[in-house]
């Protein structure tokens, strides 16, 4: 199995024919162990898929949801978002619908004010 360096890379992006004024990014995750997801949104849906190690996710007024390998979850436009690597720290894919012109991911302040 390939294994990028730690991050987030960006393997595939694009136009979307069948949704015009959108395009798709797929990016390949490699988290530490224990490292945080820092907060924020993004202006379209993400799609994540769970390859190894796993994740809490906690989404603003949902809770937290652990995910395990083979797991996936859908996340809202406009959703906050926020968690941290598992353990084993976290190998995924996770895709998402970009309207054109919008940033991929929004950073949010935490309650004191300060990005993570």
């Amino acid at each position: 199995m390939h294994v990028p360096a730690p991050g987030i890379s960006e393997r595939i992006s694009g136009a979307i024919e069948a949704a015009p004024g959108h395009h798709l990014v797929m990016g390949d995750l490699n988290i530490p162990a224990g490292a945080p997801i820092p907060r924020h949104y993004h202006h379209g849906e993400e799609f994540l898929y769970i390859l190894g190690g796993s994740t809490v996710i906690v989404r603003a007024d949902m809770g937290e949801e652990e995910l395990q390998p083979g797991q996936a979850i859908r996340i809202a436009p406009g959703t906050v978002h926020w968690g941290r690597a598992g353990p084993k720290g976290l190998r995924a894919v996770s895709t998402w619908i970009v309207p054109d012109g919008q940033p991929l991911r929004v950073p949010v302040p935490d309650q004191q004010g300060t990005l993570p």
